[in-house]
């Protein structure tokens, strides 16, 4: 008899590290987006939109671990 496996399989892992890269750029762009706004607001100095990008991919980088996490923790049982 064959065991059942209860894990994810390999069509969600995927799917899960598809998306991983999807979330980082998302952040990125809103980063980007949300500090030429801030800018254009409160007219700040060019380099905003480097801060701002910067944090945003840092943001993903935590989202995308703590995902990956979850996703590994999920499938050790």
């Amino acid at each position: 008899m064959k065991e059942q496996r209860n894990g994810p399989g390999l069509g969600k892992t995927a799917l899960v590290i598809g998306s991983a890269g999807t979330m980082l750029s998302a952040y990125i762009v809103i980063g980007f987006f949300t500090a030429r706004w801030l800018q254009d607001l409160m007219d700040g100095p060019e380099y905003w939109l480097a801060i701002g990008t910067i944090t945003g991919m840092f943001l993903g980088i935590i989202h995308v671990v703590l995902l990956i996490k979850k996703f590994m923790g999920e499938q050790n049982g």
